[in-house]
């Protein structure tokens, strides 16, 4: 279009040096600030390069330079549209038009700087903060936050922007609700192991490396906690995977918490006629002994011993010792009874296996009494 010079009066031609000079002015304001904020990035990041107001900095920093040049935009644009001479008039009625744009503008780039701020911020504390804590729940739950963020801002930001333009968002939002509805009835499934799974994270109760075992299912270590399975390792070295809908409803067994270290029972029988003084100070000395020397034991917890019952062919005891974890409880066990069968095998206590005595008729062998063995198979 071309523009007849000729119709610039003086009042017009003021009033478009005071638009140019107002941009002028934001122009050199936006420049400022861009290299204010750059020298204070820069000092701070001589001092220590890993600080948080670094990240807030770099993240605003672009965001302010184009809000304030739209802003500027703004005010020039206006100062012309309320010129009602010369070649301006016919952008007397767009003024509101320019400021709707204007605002729809800003809403954008804060949407932006909010969106982009807390990646990362998120970013951040998860390189510096979160392998400090003495939970997991922190690693867990801001990957996940990461991703869903984002689209949450920009889903505020958008509904934002069409209710400042004088769009309704009411029948939006009920849509969202109707659509909402039907998309969870179709995930019901996934949905219940998020929500489980969100239970067991924020329980804190299973960590990776914890041996667990589900009340009529599979034990194993735990490989990892995620939203949807929890993932554990059998001893037989296999991946078993198991829905949080399944691990929220099962009794589940950790035998990591609240410490790794468990109980060992080992449980023998004598005869009737060994020394009972004896065969406690021999099974107490052999697992003294055994706690001393064996790497999986806990030094200091003496062990326990004690006579449980009188059975049909021995007096049954129980000693006990505890493990560093369960591993060390399979081997502690093992070699327990080993040393207690070799210690009573030299000291002469005999250990029985099953014996019945059977009292036969008169008849056919008046008072006699036969003890008899059982067969082997």
């Amino acid at each position: 279009m071309n523009v007849d010079i000729s119709q610039l009066t003086d009042s017009s031609l003021v009033g478009a040096l005071t638009a140019g000079l107002l941009l002028a002015i934001f122009v050199v304001l936006s420049i400022s600030l861009r290299l204010i904020l750059a020298i204070i990035s820069r000092r701070i990041n001589k001092e220590n390069s890993d600080r948080l107001i670094l990240v807030f900095i770099d993240s605003i920093k672009g965001p302010v330079v184009l809000l304030v040049l739209s802003l500027g935009l703004l005010f020039a644009y206006l100062t012309l549209a309320k010129l009602e001479e010369g070649i301006f008039i016919s952008l007397n009625d767009t003024g509101d038009y320019a400021f709707q744009i204007w605002k729809v503008s800003a809403i954008a780039i804060a949407t932006f700087t909010v969106s982009h701020l807390t990646d990362r911020t998120i970013r951040w504390y998860l390189r510096n903060i979160a392998f400090k804590t003495s939970t997991t729940l922190d690693d867990t739950l801001l990957p996940i936050f990461r991703r869903v963020l984002p689209i949450t801002v920009y889903a505020i930001g958008a509904l934002i922007a069409i209710d400042s333009i004088g769009i309704s968002i009411s029948p939006i939002l009920a849509g969202l609700g109707i659509g909402g509805l039907a998309v969870a009835l179709a995930v019901q499934p996934t949905l219940s192991n998020f929500f489980a799974g969100t239970y067991v994270v924020t329980e804190g109760e299973l960590k990776p490396g914890d041996f667990i075992e589900l009340d009529g299912g599979p034990s194993g270590y735990v490989e990892s906690v995620g939203w949807r399975s929890t993932k554990i390792r059998s001893r037989f070295n296999n991946l078993v995977i198991i829905p949080n809908s399944k691990m929220a409803e099962s009794i589940v067994t950790n035998y990591f918490s609240p410490t790794p270290a468990m109980n060992v029972i080992v449980t023998c029988g004598v005869s009737y006629e060994s020394d009972m003084e004896a065969v406690e100070k021999i099974a107490l000395e052999e697992a003294s002994e055994l706690i001393e020397n064996s790497p999986h034991s806990i030094k200091n917890v003496d062990p326990f011993f004690g006579f449980s019952n009188f059975g049909d062919s021995n007096i049954d005891f129980f000693i006990f010792i505890q493990a560093v974890d369960r591993n060390g409880t399979f081997v502690l066990k093992s070699e327990l009874m080993k040393r207690i069968h070799a210690r009573f095998t030299s000291e002469g206590i005999e250990i029985n296996y099953p014996v019945r005595k059977l009292l036969l008729p008169e008849e056919l062998d008046a008072g006699s009494v036969f003890t008899s063995q059982p067969e082997e198979n």
